[in-house]
C-alpha cells in the first residue's frame, strides 16, 4: 500500500493513478485499439479483472491554463485550468473552470481553502495522485484539492489576477499582487482526445474507469500530438474492507509498468509540460 493510506488521509475522496506514454504510440485511432487489447491482456496476466468498452467514443476539450507572468500561481502550487467539452465537435454552453491546489505533501494542499463564492454551481474533489516514482514498478503520490465550477460565456482573454480572487477569496491571503495579469500560459491552446477504455475491477466495490488521454497542437493540416496520458480512477469509499482492493491497484499501477517500458514518457504530468519544466508535483 502507498506510504499513506486512504484511512490516513480523510479529505480524500479519489484515488488517480496517471502514466505519461509517449504521444508517438498514438498517431491512429487504431493505435489506441490495440493498446486496450495489450492493456487487457497484461490486466489477465496479473489477475485484475478488466473488461474493454464494446465501442470506444473520444471526446474533445480545448484546454488552457492560466498564470502571471512570473507564475506566481505556480510558485505557490496553485493550477488554474479553462476547458470547453465539445461533443461531437460541437463546444458545449459552458466552460468548466478548475482551480487546484497541487502538492507533494497532504497538508500543503488540504491547507489550501477552494470554497468558491459560486457555492452552488462549484463541485470539489480531493485526490491522491499516484505517479511513478524515478524507476519503472514504483509510484509516489502528490496531492490535489480541486474546485470546478461550469460557468457559462466566458472571456478567456487575459484579465488581472483580482477578477480570480473575488472569487476565490482565499488566494487574498497570499499575499499576490492584485494587479498582475493572468493569461494563457505559453499561449499553449490544447486540443485534448479522451477516450473511455474500459473498467478494472479490484475487489470489495472498488472499480475504476481506465481512459487515455492525448494532448495535441491544433497545427493545420496535421495532427501533432503532444503528450498521451493513460490513467483509472478509484472513489474512496471510508470503508475498512477497501483497504485490500485499494492495495491491489496499487501493486497493479506498479506492475503494469515493466511491460510498458518503452511506452513511458518522461515527465509525470501534462501541466509540467505546458509549463515546460520537469516540477516533479507540477
Amino acid at each position: 500500500m502507498n506510504k499513506e493510506s486512504p484511512t490516513a488521509t480523510p479529505l480524500v475522496t479519489h484515488r488517480e493513478f496517471k502514466l505519461l506514454l509517449k504521444p508517438d504510440k498514438f498517431p491512429t485511432r487504431r493505435a489506441l485499439l490495440e493498446f486496450n487489447e495489450m492493456l487487457e491482456k497484461i490486466a489477465s496476466r496479473l489477475d485484475v479483472h478488466y473488461e474493454p468498452v464494446e465501442s470506444i467514443d473520444s471526446q474533445l476539450r480545448i484546454v488552457q491554463f492560466y498564470d502571471t507572468k512570473n507564475e506566481d500561481l505556480r510558485r505557490n502550487k496553485l493550477i488554474f485550468r479553462v476547458r470547453q467539452i465539445r461533443q461531437g465537435c460541437w463546444p458545449d454552453d459552458s466552460w468548466e473552470l478548475t482551480f487546484k491546489c497541487r502538492a507533494e505533501g497532504y497538508d500543503k494542499a488540504a491547507g489550501f481553502d477552494t470554497n468558491t463564492t459560486f457555492t452552488k454551481l462549484q463541485k470539489k474533489k480531493f485526490k491522491e495522485e499516484l505517479i511513478r516514482g524515478e524507476t519503472p514498478g514504483t509510484m509516489r503520490s502528490i496531492y490535489s484539492n480541486n474546485v470546478i465550477v461550469e460557468y457559462p460565456g466566458i472571456d478567456v482573454g487575459s484579465f488581472p489576477i483580482s477578477r480570480l480572487m473575488e472569487v476565490l477569496p482565499h488566494l487574498q491571503t497570499l499575499g499576490l499582487d492584485p494587479n498582475e495579469t493572468l493569461s494563457v500560459v505559453a499561449g499553449a491552446r490544447v486540443f485534448e482526445i479522451q477516450a473511455t477504455l474500459g473498467n478494472f475491477s479490484f475487489g470489495h466495490g472498488v472499480t475504476a474507469h481506465a481512459t487515455l488521454a492525448l494532448w495535441a497542437r491544433p497545427v493545420p493540416d496535421r495532427f501533432e500530438p503532444l503528450v498521451a496520458e493513460f490513467g483509472y480512477s478509484t472513489h474512496v469509499l471510508g470503508a475498512a474492507k477497501e483497504e485490500k482492493a485499494q492495495a491491489a491497484a496499487d501493486d497493479f499501477f506498479k506492475a503494469l509498468q515493466l511491460p510498458l517500458q518503452d511506452w513511458l514518457a518522461s515527465g509525470t504530468t501534462k501541466t509540467a509540460l505546458i509549463y515546460g519544466d520537469e516540477e516533479q508535483a507540477g
